[in-house]
């Protein structure tokens, strides 16, 4: 079921986010989105980070090939879902190893 608002949406810059208490420097360009993907103990940084943390689900359908292209392409991962055979997943990595987005 879709909702439709008829209030204009808002940006990060438009509003406090907690009014009177927010400081000056909580501004967009500080903020960090960086995403930890493995887990780290407490006080390390994770092996592995997206700075723009864009991934998909762990659901047949969601992702698939062209979906973890299309995330590779915008800076994001994809994952493979195991809910099928190793062989199914292995091809599905090398379509997305193989796939060519141009020369430069």
């Amino acid at each position: 079921m879709a909702f439709y608002y008829s209030e204009p949406s808002r940006t990060f810059s438009e509003y406090l986010l907690i009014p009177n208490l927010t400081r000056k420097d909580c501004t967009p360009a500080s903020v960090r989105l960086a995403t930890p993907l493995l887990r780290f103990r407490a006080g390390e940084q994770s092996a592995i980070q997206l700075n723009i943390p864009f991934a998909s689900a762990i659901m047949q359908a969601v992702s698939d090939h062209q979906m973890a292209i299309a995330l590779a392409r915008s800076g994001g991962i994809a994952f493979i879902y195991v809910s099928q055979p190793v062989e199914k997943q292995a091809e599905m990595v090398e379509r997305v190893k193989k796939f060519k987005a141009g020369f430069v």
